[in-house]
């Protein structure tokens, strides 16, 4: 059973001033302001950046919304570049049995800002927002076949993968999520080594000698599986899964069952993924 947030120690104020000092840093090397969002008008531009950023005519985020869980208190931030909203994200408390841990529901950056860090440098204020206040771990899901969101996830901010779960939100049709909404669920200790590090940008180049290959390419692209054997297995994601499905709906189909069945079935059995290559390679470990 996991412990109640009354049986962990307190944190210390080190990991606190941690966590602020990195997240400061990596807003000024981004060149913006990250804070929280509360005025209506600030909320109403959150929601309106959403939907471009999206682009799919889905409401992922009303005003209205944004309002009540800001009320709540809950986490909704914004980055600024001047006085520019040019990133936002948001979260609300949970409870993963008795550990009480900030869903990050959504976290995205404008298209004409994407490439220059300023995604670290939301979750790194994210991760002092929630230290601040004795929270210390993040969860959130995301598509596992996007090797670039895999990378920054797991080597760029430290954090895990620790479950799946088969079309988590259903059938999506956007130009970026088409089909089936298999996820893994992304944990982020906010206080360990390897989220330390990370925020101070001393996490290692990921390697992947050694152990199982279950998942690869053939010579055509499509996927090729194999048996796990051992407590390391190497799956290989692809490079661009989103012009797959641009190109070929049927070997981007493909390449999702082959992942269900391999790093879906692997999490399932107590492996963590905590480390991919920039070349694609996942390393799970038990």
């Amino acid at each position: 059973m996991s412990p109640t947030q009354l049986d962990l120690p307190p944190l210390s104020r080190g990991i606190r001033a941690q966590a602020a000092a990195s997240a400061r840093r990596a807003a000024e090397r981004a060149g913006i302001v990250v804070r929280p969002l509360d005025t209506v008008r600030e909320l109403d531009d959150a929601s309106q950046l959403i939907c471009r950023i999206w682009d799919d005519g889905d409401p992922k985020a009303p005003t209205s919304l944004l309002k009540a869980l800001t009320h709540a208190g809950n986490f909704v931030a914004g980055a600024f570049a001047g006085d520019a909203l040019v990133g936002v994200s948001l979260g609300f408390l949970g409870l993963d049995e008795s550990e009480l841990h900030l869903h990050s529901h959504i976290t995205g950056v404008d298209r004409a800002h994407q490439g220059r860090s300023l995604g670290f440098a939301i979750k790194q204020f994210q991760r002092s927002w929630a230290l601040e206040r004795d929270v210390r771990t993040i969860l959130w899901t995301a598509d596992p076949l996007v090797r670039g969101n895999a990378y920054f996830n797991l080597v760029k901010l430290g954090a895990a993968m620790v479950a799946y779960h088969d079309n988590f939100y259903g059938l999506l049709e956007d130009g970026l999520n088409a089909g089936d909404s298999d996820r893994a669920v992304l944990r982020w200790d906010l206080a360990s080594p390897r989220a330390v590090d990370a925020a101070d940008g001393r996490a290692d180049e990921p390697t992947a000698n050694g152990g199982c290959v279950v998942l690869r390419a053939d010579d055509e692209g499509r996927p090729a599986t194999f048996d796990a054997d051992g407590d390391v297995l190497i799956a290989w994601v692809p490079e661009s899964i989103v012009r797959i499905r641009e190109e070929d709906p049927a070997r981007a189909e493909a390449w999702r069952t082959a992942l269900r069945s391999t790093v879906g079935r692997a999490l399932s059995e107590g492996f963590r993924g905590e480390s991919i290559t920039r070349d694609g390679r996942l390393v799970l470990r038990r």
